[in-house]
């Protein structure tokens, strides 16, 4: 998921890297002790309530951290989800804070414990949605970045920069920042293509003046075209009136009065989507990417995935995940699961179960897998030792990083390929991209479909099916073998496809190295900076826009 984006410019300075990006960290570490002596920052971190935003703006945090040792970090979420943030994040304690809004889903017709996407119904998504922009969740966001200013007023004789970093599907956090005077950054967790096709697809609603189930152009970027089947449900059933469009529609107004917008991408990697959302937009685009998270745990045991997956074959292994959120329906589940045990490969999957299926109940969703597997899949899988099935969140990185799985090459490690199929989230396109390892593409849902599709272009990814609706495609059983040999068979189009990934790796780590254009454009900004006239706040990530055009 995500929105619009974008106006002046101002925290670029300090967020622009990856997580392995120590050149970047080395140049503002020395920014920062420069500063150190007259002033502080106060920089508060605001994800939309999904896990993937969750994990994005973690990697962010850590960065922020290495770029400003001394910076004083918050990262606000609800009671829930901090308290779950919190236990899988004990490293990050040492200079994260956390803070939680008070948050009641009952009162927004929620079941009492979804304060994120995770448990929540597709139906559900909208008063999730309506929620974070209520009046008493607004309040106590103002209430918290208010205590901060107070604050930072008080400070004896230092001057105190107070910055709200916050998700794009919280555009509302725009004037809550101008109210106390704070510096807005929108950091945008997904792919500038993926984000610029949605940002015009809520904006236009170009599917309802398009005749039947033709494809139709972006009445924005006439260049590229979208199928009626690549629309998430949403959106196919959005007519401009209702609740959903209401919703997007207030955060793209919102979302201009930002004063910097950080994206997580590289400029190499989406020259395309970058030159769509900097023409629409018509201010500066910050890519600072690639962010990959740290591996964190699940609630299993990764010294048995590890065990398995050694004892697998260098590149033989397909692993399988739709992310923290979707999934996809029965039958489409138990058709995957009959598929994947003719192709014979192994393969590690992270299962969810089916959608409409009540994971909230208390029920064994182990047991309950009889009702959407078939019989004795698991069994089966594991007697043979050919499939090992996660149930619940499955370590991705540390799989994707396995010799059986990924390449691990150059900044990331090893060089090994399998392949992984994925709902194409924006997390998992970095993640598989970081780690030379092609994609079998299964989007479901918001930007996915998009992702995929440019994926498809890079050469890296083969689709092999899309979405999850009711009416959405069936699956076609024979053509699970024949994708999964295009991208990790012998035949030509496979060594094709993985020499494609080896590149595009190369090509991201090249930019996190000194010298490179993450590292050359960070340069460029503070040049700018000091050439153009923008005052540089004491203390960091505060710019005011002065008379000179900013930089594109």
């Amino acid at each position: 998921m995500m929105l619009p984006l974008l106006s002046k410019c101002n925290v670029e300075k300090k967020i622009s890297s990856g997580e392995p990006r120590l050149a970047h960290t080395r140049s503002l570490r020395s920014d920062a002790s420069n500063m150190a002596s007259d002033g502080s920052i106060c920089i508060v971190l605001f994800p939309f309530l999904a896990q993937g935003h969750f994990s994005a703006f973690l990697s962010l945090a850590a960065l922020l951290h290495r770029a400003q040792p001394t910076a004083d970090i918050t990262f606000v979420s609800t009671p829930r989800n901090v308290e779950g943030l919190r236990r899988r994040s004990s490293s990050l304690t040492q200079y994260l804070r956390f803070h939680a809004l008070p948050f009641t889903p009952a009162e927004h017709g929620l079941p009492a414990d979804v304060e994120s996407t995770d448990g929540a119904t597709i139906h559900q998504l909208i008063d999730l949605f309506a929620a974070t922009e209520s009046h008493s969740f607004q309040e106590s966001f103002d209430g918290f970045v208010g205590g901060c200013t107070s604050t930072a007023g008080e400070a004896d004789g230092a001057s105190v920069c107070v910055v709200v970093v916050a998700d794009p599907l919280l555009a509302w956090t725009t004037s809550v920042a101008r109210r106390h005077g704070a510096t807005h950054a929108f950091f945008v967790s997904c792919g500038a293509f993926g984000t610029a096709v949605y940002h015009s697809l809520w904006n236009h609603l170009p599917h309802l003046r398009a005749p039947g189930d033709d494809a139709f152009c972006l009445p924005d970027h006439p260049e590229v075209t979208v199928h009626r089947s690549q629309l998430p449900v949403q959106l196919l059933h959005a007519d401009g009136m209702d609740r959903s469009s209401a919703y997007h529609l207030r955060q793209i107004s919102a979302a201009y009065d930002t004063d910097a917008v950080l994206i997580n991408t590289v400029e190499e990697l989406e020259p395309a989507g970058l030159r769509m959302i900097r023409k629409t937009m018509g201010v500066p685009v910050y890519p600072i990417g690639p962010l990959v998270r740290c591996n964190h745990a699940g609630d299993n045991d990764d010294d048995d995935i590890n065990r398995w997956l050694d004892a697998q074959a260098e590149r033989s292994v397909l692993y399988i995940s739709f992310g923290s959120y979707n999934s996809l329906r029965p039958d489409q589940m138990s058709d995957l699961a009959t598929a994947l045990e003719l192709t014979g490969r192994p393969f590690i999957w992270a299962i969810r179960p089916p959608i409409r299926f009540n994971t909230t109940s208390g029920d064994d969703i182990c047991g309950a897998a009889a009702e959407w597997l078939p019989e004795g899949f698991e069994e089966r899988m594991r007697a043979k030792n050919t499939g090992l099935l996660i149930h619940g969140l499955a370590p991705q990185v540390a799989i994707l990083a396995h010799a059986s799985t990924g390449w691990n090459c150059g900044a990331f490690g090893r060089s090994h390929c399998g392949a992984f199929l994925s709902h194409c989230g924006w997390n998992s396109v970095l993640e598989s991209t970081a780690h030379g390892v092609p994609v079998v593409a299964w989007p479901l849902n918001a930007d996915q479909f998009f992702n995929a599709q440019m994926m498809e272009e890079w050469g890296s990814c083969v689709e092999l099916c899309r979405g999850n609706a009711p009416d959405s495609p069936v699956l076609e059983r024979e053509r699970v073998a024949e994708v999964v040999e295009m991208v990790m068979g012998s035949m030509e189009m496979a060594a094709k496809t993985r020499q494609r990934v080896k590149k595009i790796q190369e090509m991201i780590a090249a930019a996190l190295e000194d010298g490179g254009s993450s590292t050359n454009a960070l340069e460029s900004h503070v040049r700018f900076e000091q050439y153009a006239g923008w005052i540089f706040c004491k203390k960091a990530l505060h710019f005011v826009r002065n008379s000179v055009e900013a930089p594109r």
